[in-house]
């Protein structure tokens, strides 16, 4: 066994504080009385540790190292990983908890419910949701199911709705069968219900793959069903035309069913159909009118329902007097929604994050490559950012009057995590004013995770011969908006090799734009 400190056997007398004590004696094992086998039995990790110091913080901990029922030798941990596992002892012997990602926060939460320590479940529950993105929102989702976390779960859900285009985007081969029937059930989302299908069709093509089956029409449309899409997709809430490229071209419907969609279109359109009446509606719980998906659909004037769609679908009806018990057979008889409500979307609110004025430092010529270092205590999306345009130059004077108050403004900025990873990369092309502050939106959003660094880099050009002056600035290092605070530390490339060295006289980027997930 390890001694704390080799050079002296009264190592305790340089430690002044008790956690710096305990911290040393989980480090060195010193004193301990017990032994965990943590990890796959493939990749495991032995800890020694001290019963005591577990039990005092566990309940269950407590049972399995005193109860009757102690186990007497190596007790192993199959379930968690090695470094969560060190997480939770750094915890226990040290009273605070150091999460590095949320993947880290995911495994330190499991474990905290599964030996009773509610106050860190709570810690890394509150990290989990200030760090849920689009990015990672998929697998948290899941997560949260899974160790049955309500707060988690709602808060997942929270920003799927707001980005749920952008999830569709970028979640190929990920979304999973929880996340579109959780999609498909609210009455708010930032998706057109077309891109919803599609989106709903591309998982289960990944789930008959992922089955070890063909992805075929009836294949797919067979998984569909087990989730109820079919009957979740408000497809009369579609145009003619997106209805005509995407659900009718899938092959995923029945030509039965695309014949009374047809018709409930038409009928729509001419005021003669009305799927879902006031008898068949209900409240959902943020006040919006919802119509079952069971409710007839009533046509008050059969023969008009031919007009449009009519001649194309004839043959598949036995008359025209069937129509109406056809739409309300078909839909409802197959599973279809005769819901023709819209789903409603989410405004997301734009906010700045302004940075103080403290004083104006130096003026400095293109090119000229500047940093700006930023860090937030909570996940944000930054939208873009405001900066100081230049000042006007002497050959806009003549005869003691201004020719011109705008220019062309040509910037490039990047912005970069804290590996240097490319993120976002925006051009910007604009007539500004000169001697003021002007707006950038980043061509991509950028997700920021709480407690990192993120690097944003402009270049500010030089004009054909003329080098354009910039005003920089000594600026605040540190601001709270909206909750959040934002830290800010500004470099700048002075020599031209590639090396930023810090410079608090070179502040450029004056504000933060940006918007909560």
């Amino acid at each position: 066994m390890m001694r704390p400190d080799t050079a002296s056997c009264d190592w305790q007398l340089s430690k002044e504080s008790l956690v710096e004590r305990m911290k040393l004696v989980l480090r060195t094992s010193q004193w301990s009385d017990c032994v965990f086998r943590v990890g796959p039995e493939d990749d495991h990790q032995m800890f020694r540790v001290h019963k005591l110091v577990l039990a005092a913080s566990s309940p269950v901990f407590d049972a399995m190292c005193f109860g009757p029922l102690a186990e007497k030798s190596c007790i192993g941990v199959p379930d968690i990983e090695p470094q969560v596992f060190q997480i939770l002892l750094e915890y226990m012997y040290g009273d605070v908890l150091q999460l590095k990602s949320v993947e880290d926060a995911c495994g330190v939460l499991y474990a905290a419910k599964k030996y009773m320590m509610p106050h860190l479940a709570y810690l890394c529950r509150e990290y989990i949701i200030r760090n849920i993105s689009p990015a990672n929102v998929l697998g948290l989702l899941d997560f949260a199911d899974s160790v049955q976390e309500s707060e988690v779960y709602d808060s997942c859900l929270q920003v799927m709705c707001k980005y749920t285009q952008e999830i569709a985007n970028s979640s190929k081969g990920s979304i999973t069968s929880l996340a579109v029937s959780a999609l498909l059930e609210q009455n708010s989302l930032n998706i057109s219900e077309a891109g919803l299908f599609d989106m709903a069709v591309r998982w289960a093509k990944d789930e008959c793959q992922q089955s070890g089956i063909p992805a075929s029409r009836a294949n797919c449309r067979t998984m569909l069903m087990k989730i109820r899409a079919l009957a979740k997709i408000r497809f009369l809430t579609m145009t003619p035309e997106e209805f005509a490229d995407g659900p009718e071209r899938s092959g995923i419907l029945t030509a039965d069913e695309i014949c009374a969609l047809h018709f409930a279109f038409c009928g729509l359109q001419n005021g003669n159909l009305q799927c879902g009446s006031a008898d068949s509606s209900r409240e959902d719980k943020e006040g919006n009118s919802v119509y079952d998906d069971e409710s007839e659909c009533k046509c008050d004037d059969v023969d008009d329902l031919f007009v449009i769609f009519g001649a194309k679908h004839k043959q598949s009806l036995s008359s025209p007097s069937t129509i109406a018990k056809n739409l309300t057979s078909v839909l409802g008889g197959h599973g279809l929604s005769c819901n023709a409500r819209p789903r409603n979307r989410i405004s997301v609110r734009q906010l700045s994050c302004a940075r103080r004025f403290l004083k104006t430092a130096v003026t400095v010529p293109g090119r000229l490559r500047l940093l700006t270092k930023l860090r937030v205590s909570r996940g944000v999306v930054m939208t873009g950012m405001r900066f100081f345009t230049r000042l006007l130059p002497q050959s806009e004077f003549s005869r003691g009057r201004v020719l011109s108050q705008e220019y062309h403004e040509d910037l490039e900025v990047c912005v970069l995590d804290g590996q240097g990873a490319l993120l976002s990369r925006t051009l910007f092309t604009d007539t500004v004013v000169y001697n003021t502050l002007a707006s950038i939106a980043f061509s991509e959003p950028v997700h920021l995770s709480s407690n990192k660094e993120y690097s944003v880099v402009t270049l500010l050009p030089a004009g054909e011969g003329l080098e354009h002056e910039y005003p920089l600035s000594f600026l605040s290092e540190t601001e709270t908006c909206h909750g959040v605070e934002f830290r800010f530390c500004d470099h700048a490339e002075t020599n031209g090799n590639g090396t930023f060295v810090r410079r608090l006289d070179m502040g450029f980027v004056d504000t933060v734009l940006f918007k909560f997930l």
